[in-house]
C-alpha cells in the first residue's frame, strides 16, 4: 500500500509539472518546476539545450531502476518530457512541404516510452496520469509545428491538418477530464466512508489533474488563432472560440484557485485575439489590484497587449521600463519570458531601431533557448507579412526587412540553414528596394540548397524576380531557378514533376523579359524539351509567343523553323487552318513593326498559302543567292506557274531548298491546274528522294507509269500506315482519274491493316467512299457505305450520320 502510494505521489508530479510547464508552454504562469534534486537536473539540461545528455540522463536512470518498479516509472514520464522537447526542436530540420507527413511520426516517438510502460499496470485508475502526459508530449510537438507552419508559404492542406490535430487534441482532454472525473468522484466518496489520508491525497490531486486538463482545452484552442494572418478574420474567430473555451474552464474552476487565475488570463489573452478589446480590459483591470496579479509577469504582459490593441504606445512603452525597473525583472527567465515578449511586441510596434529589435531577440534566445527565438522570429515574420506596401502612404512600412534579413544571416552562421532560408525568404518578399530583395531572394535559395530544399530555392527566386521584374537584372534569379529545376533534388525526385516545373519556369522568362537576351535562350531550351519529348505543336506556339512579345527579328527564323516541322506532319486540311491562323498573326506583326517587315515577306513567300500572300510586288533587299531564289519562286507562285522562268537553284542551302519544295507541293494538291507546271519544276531541282520525285513525275505527266510509281512507294513503305496515307493523298489530288482509283485502292489496303470498327478503319472507309463520289461513281459509294451500316454500324452518332448520308437513308 505505501509503494502504491508512493508511486501515485511520483506519478501525479510528473504529469502535473510536464502539463505546467509544456502543454501550457507560452500561457500558464511559470512556478519552480520541481521539487526534487533528480527533477532539477533534467530541467536544468533542457533549459540549456543539452537534450541529448538530458535523454542520457533519464535513460540511465532507467536502467538503474527495472520495470514494475515506482522509480521506472516516474523516470519513464520524465524521459517523454525530454523526447517531446527534442521532436520539437527536429521538427525545423525538415521541408515545410512534408511537415504534416513528419509531424505524427515525431509525436509516436516521443509518447513511446510511455506506451510501452501503460500496459505494465493494465486497468490502474491512475493511468489517466499517464495518458495525460501523453496529451502534453502531443501539445509540445504540436506547438512546434505550428511555429513551422506559421513561417512557412500559407499552405491550406497544411492548415487544415493542423486544425484537425488540435481539435482532436482538445476532444482528447475533455474526455481525459470525464475519466479523471470519475476517479475523482470514487477517490472522495471513498475518503468520505472512513478511507485513510493518504486515499484523499489521491482524489485531491485527481481535482489537480482535473484543473490541469481545463487549462490544456484553452490553451489549445488558443494555439488555432496562430494558424492564421494575426488580426485576419479566421484569427480573430479563432480568438473568439478560445474565449468561450476559457469562459467554460472559468465556471468549472473553484473559486480563489491559481487555475482559476490562469483562466482568467487565457480568457483575456483570447479576447484581445478576438478584437474585444473593452471586455478583455474589464478583466485585466478587474485583478489589476489583487494580490499576486499585480506584480504577476504574465498579467502585467497583458496589460502590454492590450495598451498596443488600445494604440497606446507611450503607456506599452512604459509599463515594460517600470517592470525592467523592478524587482520583478529578476526573476527565473522562464517566469519573466511572457514579458520578454511582450517587450518584443513594443519594439516591433515602435521599429524606431531594428538593432534594439534584433538584440532583443538575442536576449530572448538567452532567456528562454533556441525555441524562444524561433517563436520571435515567426512574430516578427507575422507582422512583417501583415505591414501594408509602402507605396500606402496612410500606413507605412512599420518594420525594416533588413530585421528579419540579418536574423536569418545569423542563423546561416551558426549551421542551420533551414531556418536561415524561412527568415531570408520573408526578408525577400517584404523588402521594397529591388537590390536588396534580389539579394535577400539569392542568399535564401543558397540556404535552401544547402538544407537540400531545391525546390523551395525555385519559388523564392522566382517570386522574388516577378515582384522586381522591372529590374534589369530581376531575370537572372528566375534563370537561376531554370537551372535548379533542370537537376535532380535531393531525396525524393520526381523528373516528371520537375520536368513540368522546369518548363513553367522557362516560359516564365519568355513572357515576363521577352525582349531580354534571356528569354531567346530559355525559349530555345523549352522548345528542345518540347521537341525532344514528342511536342512540336506546343513548341512552335511557344516560340511564336516569343516572337509575338519581343517582336526581335533575330526569333524569325527559329521560330519559323519549328512551324516548318509542325506544319509538315500535319494533314493537308490541317495545315490549312494552322497557316492561315498563323499569316494572320505574323500580318500584324509586320505592320507594326518595320523591321519585322521584310524577314516575314520571306517568311510569305515560304510558308503562307497562296490566298494568304496576296503576292505583292515588293522586291526584297539583298543580292544574294538565297534573296534570288526567293524572288523566282515568289514568281513562279504568284502566276501560279504560268511565268517567271526556271527558279535557280545552284548554290543554294539545303534546308531553304527543301522548305520551298514543301511549299510547292502543297501548291500542287491545293490546285490541280497548276500540278503540270510545278511538277516539271521540282523535277529539275536537286536532292530529292522516291516520293519527291515520283509525285514530281505525276504531276508533270500524269500517266499510268508514274501512277505505278506513287503506288509501289505506298504499299513498300514501313510503317505501312503512313506510307499509304501519303499515296493516298497524292493520287487523289491529282487530277487524272486514274491516280483517283489508285486512291481508293489505298484506301482499302489502309483499312485493312486497322482493328475492325476503329476510328481510323471507319475513316479509312469513308474516304474511299467520298472519293467514288467525286468521281461519279455515287452507286458503288452508296453500296459501300450501306455495307458499313449493316455490317459493322458505328455507335458515334456524328459518325454514323456521316455514313447515312452516303447510304441515302
Amino acid at each position: 500500500m505505501n509503494a502504491s502510494r508512493c508511486f501515485h505521489r511520483n506519478l501525479i508530479r510528473g504529469a502535473i509539472l510536464f502539463l505546467i510547464s509544456i502543454a501550457l508552454a507560452d500561457t500558464v504562469i511559470a512556478g519552480r518546476m520541481t521539487d526534487d534534486a533528480e527533477s532539477d537536473v533534467v530541467e536544468s539540461l533542457l533549459a540549456a539545450g543539452r537534450l541529448e545528455e538530458a535523454e542520457w540522463y533519464c535513460r540511465n536512470e532507467l536502467r538503474h531502476h527495472p520495470e514494475g518498479q515506482l522509480k521506472h516509472a516516474k523516470w519513464t514520464a520524465r524521459l517523454a518530457m525530454v523526447l517531446a522537447e527534442n521532436n520539437a526542436t527536429a521538427i525545423f530540420n525538415g521541408k515545410p512541404s512534408d511537415l504534416i507527413a513528419r509531424l505524427e511520426p515525431l509525436i509516436a516517438s516521443a509518447c513511446q516510452p510511455i506506451e510501452r510502460l501503460r500496459p505494465s499496470y493494465p486497468d490502474s485508475p491512475w493511468d489517466v496520469f499517464l495518458e495525460a502526459t501523453q496529451l502534453a508530449v502531443q501539445q509540445r510537438v504540436l506547438r512546434a509545428a505550428i511555429i513551422v507552419a506559421s513561417v512557412s508559404p500559407p499552405n491550406p492542406d497544411t492548415t487544415t491538418a493542423l486544425l484537425s490535430k488540435l481539435s482532436r487534441l482538445q476532444f482528447e482532454a475533455s474526455e481525459l477530464h470525464e475519466a479523471a472525473s470519475r476517479h475523482w468522484s470514487s477517490s472522495s466518496s471513498e475518503f468520505n466512508r472512513g478511507g485513510t489520508k493518504s486515499d484523499g491525497l489521491a482524489a485531491d490531486q485527481y481535482l489537480r489533474l482535473m484543473q490541469e486538463l481545463l487549462l490544456q482545452r484553452v490553451s489549445v484552442a488558443l494555439m488555432q488563432c496562430e494558424l492564421f494572418p494575426k488580426d485576419s478574420t479566421d484569427y480573430r474567430a479563432a480568438g473568439a472560440d478560445a474565449a468561450l473555451v476559457a469562459e467554460e474552464a472559468i465556471l468549472a474552476l473553484a473559486d480563489g484557485s491559481d487555475a482559476k487565475r490562469v483562466a482568467r488570463g487565457l480568457r483575456a489573452e483570447a479576447l484581445l485575439r478576438s478584437g474585444e478589446i473593452a471586455t478583455a480590459r474589464d478583466i485585466i483591470d478587474d485583478v489589476q489590484d489583487r494580490p499576486g496579479y499585480q506584480t504577476s509577469p504574465r498579467w502585467t504582459a497583458l496589460r502590454v497587449r492590450l495598451q498596443l490593441a488600445q494604440g497606446d504606445m507611450a503607456s506599452a512603452r512604459a509599463t515594460c521600463d517600470a517592470f525592467y525597473r523592478s524587482t520583478d525583472s529578476e526573476l527565473p527567465a522562464a517566469e519573466r519570458l511572457e514579458m520578454d515578449f511582450a517587450k518584443l511586441d513594443v519594439l516591433l510596434a515602435d521599429a524606431k531601431d531594428d538593432g534594439t529589435v534584433a538584440n532583443w531577440i538575442d536576449w530572448i534566445e538567452q532567456s528562454g533557448g533556441a525555441f524562444a527565438r524561433r517563436r520571435a522570429e515567426s512574430i516578427a515574420i507575422a507582422l512583417l507579412r501583415s505591414d501594408k506596401s509602402p507605396s500606402d502612404t496612410a500606413a507605412p512600412r512599420r518594420m525594416s526587412p533588413s530585421l528579419i534579413a540579418a536574423q536569418g544571416e545569423d542563423w546561416l552562421r551558426r549551421g542551420d540553414a533551414r531556418q536561415a532560408t524561412v527568415l531570408l525568404r520573408e526578408a525577400a518578399l517584404a523588402e521594397p528596394r529591388p537590390e536588396a530583395a534580389l539579394q535577400y531572394a539569392a542568399k535564401s535559395a543558397a540556404a535552401s540548397i544547402a538544407a537540400k530544399d531545391s525546390r523551395e530555392a525555385i519559388e523564392v527566386l522566382r517570386r522574388v524576380a516577378q515582384k522586381h521584374a522591372a529590374h534589369e537584372i530581376a531575370h537572372t534569379l528566375t534563370m537561376q531557378a531554370a537551372l535548379l529545376a533542370s537537376k535532380p533534388f535531393a531525396g525524393v525526385d520526381q523528373p516528371k514533376v520537375r520536368l513540368a516545373l522546369l518548363e513553367d519556369v522557362l516560359k516564365e522568362v519568355s513572357q515576363t523579359w521577352p525582349t531580354r537576351d534571356a528569354a531567346v535562350k530559355a525559349n530555345a531550351w523549352l522548345c528542345r524539351i518540347l521537341v525532344q519529348s514528342g511536342r512540336l505543336e506546343q513548341a512552335a506556339r511557344d516560340a511564336l509567343e516569343l516572337l509575338t512579345l519581343g517582336k526581335r527579328v533575330d526569333q524569325v527564323g527559329p521560330t519559323m523553323a519549328l512551324w516548318f516541322d509542325y506544319l509538315s506532319d500535319l494533314e493537308l486540311d490541317q495545315a490549312t487552318d494552322e497557316i492561315r491562323s498563323l499569316a494572320a498573326t505574323l500580318g500584324e506583326l509586320a505592320d507594326e513593326d518595320d523591321a519585322l517587315a521584310e524577314p516575314i515577306h520571306r517568311v510569305a513567300i515560304l510558308l503562307f498559302d497562296r490566298p494568304q500572300m496576296a503576292f505583292d510586288s515588293s522586291a526584297l533587299a539583298g543580292s544574294d543567292r538565297s534573296t534570288e531564289f526567293l524572288t523566282h519562286l515568289q514568281r513562279f507562285r504568284g502566276s501560279g506557274g504560268a511565268g517567271g522562268g526556271a527558279i535557280p537553284t545552284d548554290g543554294v542551302d539545303d534546308t531553304l531548298l527543301s522548305r520551298a519544295r514543301w511549299r510547292l507541293e502543297r501548291d500542287a494538291m491545293l490546285d490541280t491546274t497548276a500540278q503540270r507546271a510545278i511538277g516539271a519544276e521540282l523535277l529539275t531541282w536537286p536532292n530529292a528522294n522516291e516520293w519527291q520525285s515520283a509525285a514530281a513525275q505525276l504531276w508533270s505527266v500524269q500517266d499510268e507509269a508514274s501512277v505505278e510509281a506513287i503506288k509501289r512507294l505506298a504499299l513498300s513503305g514501313n510503317p505501312k500506315p503512313p506510307s499509304l496515307r501519303r499515296g493516298m493523298q497524292l493520287l487523289a489530288g491529282s487530277d487524272s482519274e486514274a491516280a483517283r482509283w489508285s486512291a481508293i485502292e489505298l484506301a482499302d489496303r489502309l483499312a485493312a491493316t486497322m482493328k475492325l470498327g476503329s476510328e481510323d478503319w471507319y475513316g479509312a472507309k469513308l474516304q474511299a467512299i467520298q472519293w467514288l463520289v467525286e468521281i461519279g461513281e455515287q452507286e458503288q459509294a452508296t453500296k459501300r457505305a450501306r455495307y458499313v451500316l449493316l455490317l459493322h454500324g458505328p455507335d458515334d452518332g456524328e459518325l454514323r450520320r456521316r455514313f447515312e448520308a452516303f447510304a441515302g437513308d
